[in-house]
């Protein structure tokens, strides 16, 4: 029965195999580059960043037309029930009459109206410019935005791709030792039907024989989940996940060379710097607030003056227009623009100290994770050597047990320190992957 068992395993996997090969040949291949540009053409996150940056650019120009010219049309109706009334020396009817009595004179009619046409046109207006400065500072603003976002997306697309590469690595790898303890429970079950072993030896065979069938199928389904996730983060359908297939990729690359140039144009190192020349140039619109302001001013109208409520009364209306300069220069407002600029000046001075955190804080994590990956590399050199080597023995000592010069538990041992070797290989093969990506985004390396 357990002899039966082996051969269906096998003959599973064995099935497993060519299915992977027929599903291969009908996939469609992913490079990591498709897969960082499908993230980046499809995710809604970046078409709502690049929204913003168009709002800002609407802005822009809307604040550009606060120089064009202003026209309006104007018309104003009064009734007056009590007309004002002022008076003047008797002397300004008579000029040869000497007398300090006063004459009332009523001002007005009892209905005027106006009507006219106004045109100003702003000539100099410094806070209009700094506004405009402010509002494409906000564009940069939000394209930098959306550049920190597409970097975070590469990192997240390229992290999953090539724990993926390595999550199919170790299926492969389940498929050869699912084979070799295949045999070793072959063997065993044959001794222990020719009544040579007990039946606690082919338990322990059975055992170490279903761990390696359950690490392909982990690693099978682990491979999935990772491809499902792939495709949710590049905005595409996660049922096309059974389909997919990764093409290889090399990871070799001097991680050593750290440029700080570099490091001061990651976008997050940008943002503080594009907020610093916010600030500045809101300090300038604070200071703007003393200037003059100068425009030009014309109107063309017509007034009436009537007793009764008649536009149309003969020689009641009477032409009116103008031709002028406006200036106007602030004295004093009710702010206080000096102690705004020094608020201002203490927000610079907090955006350049996060300035200095930020690069060393890249700095320090390049080195570190530069660090880590050389460190990795030994590992994993030294962990692939003693798995070959392991890998020999447990051959060895199969052989071995054909002819009862060792037990079982000396070949079982071997068996599980092989896949003990392989489980801690995939998890340096992981950690390589993190401080390898890690490097370049705090070096200011990941490519777009």
């Amino acid at each position: 029965m357990i002899k039966n068992n082996s051969i269906n395993i096998f003959f599973i996997g064995c099935l497993i195999l060519i299915g992977i090969s027929k599903m291969n040949a009908q996939s469609v291949v992913w490079s990591l580059n498709k897969a960082i540009e499908e993230a980046q053409k499809n995710r809604k996150l970046l078409t709502s960043l690049e929204t913003e940056y168009k709002i800002n650019q609407l802005k822009t120009k809307e604040l550009n037309a606060k120089y064009l010219p202003r026209v309006s049309l104007n018309y104003n109706y009064q009734y007056n029930p009590i007309i004002a009334t002022n008076v003047l020396p008797a002397s300004a009817f008579n000029s040869g009459t000497s007398s300090s009595d006063m004459i009332p004179i009523k001002l007005g009619a009892n209905y005027s109206q106006n009507a006219g046409i106004l045109l100003q046109q702003p000539l100099l207006d410094i806070s209009i410019s700094k506004l405009i400065t402010e509002s494409k500072l906000h564009e940069k603003l939000a394209n930098l935005s959306e550049k920190e976002a597409r970097l975070e997306l590469t990192y997240e697309v390229s992290k999953v791709y090539f724990n993926i590469l390595v999550t199919e690595e170790q299926a492969k790898e389940a498929i050869g030792d699912t084979a070799r303890t295949a045999l070793s429970l072959k063997t065993i079950t044959q001794k222990y039907n020719n009544k040579r072993v007990l039946k606690v030896d082919v338990n322990d065979a059975k055992i170490t024989h279903n761990n390696a069938v359950q690490k392909y199928l982990n690693a099978t389904n682990n491979a999935l989940v990772l491809k499902q996730y792939l495709l949710y983060v590049t905005g595409n359908e996660s049922s096309l996940a059974s389909s997919m297939i990764l093409e290889k990729y090399n990871m070799n690359e001097n991680i050593t060379d750290l440029d700080e140039n570099q490091i001061l144009a990651l976008p997050q190192i940008e943002i503080l710097k594009t907020q610093n020349e916010v600030l500045e140039n809101k300090k300038k619109l604070e200071r703007a607030k003393h200037s003059p302001m100068i425009s030009a001013n014309g109107y063309l109208g017509t007034d009436q003056f009537t007793e009764n409520m008649n536009p149309f009364q003969q020689d009641s209306w009477y032409g009116n227009s103008y031709i002028g300069i406006s200036l106007k220069l602030p004295i004093f407002f009710g702010e206080n623009t000096a102690k705004r600029i020094d608020q201002l000046k203490f927000q610079q001075e907090q955006n350049n100290n996060r300035i200095v955190e930020d690069v060393n804080k890249n700095k320090y994590n390049a080195l570190n994770a530069s660090a880590t990956y050389s460190n990795v590399l030994q590992q994993l050199k030294t962990v692939r050597e003693n798995s070959r080597l392991t890998s020999e023995m447990v051959l060895v000592y199969q052989e071995r047990y054909k002819f009862d010069q060792i037990s079982f538990n000396e070949l079982n041992d071997k068996e599980i320190q092989l896949q003990n070797l392989e489980l801690a290989y995939n998890q340096l093969q992981k950690e390589l992957i993190v401080s390898w990506l890690n490097w370049k985004k705090a070096a200011g390396k990941l490519v777009l």
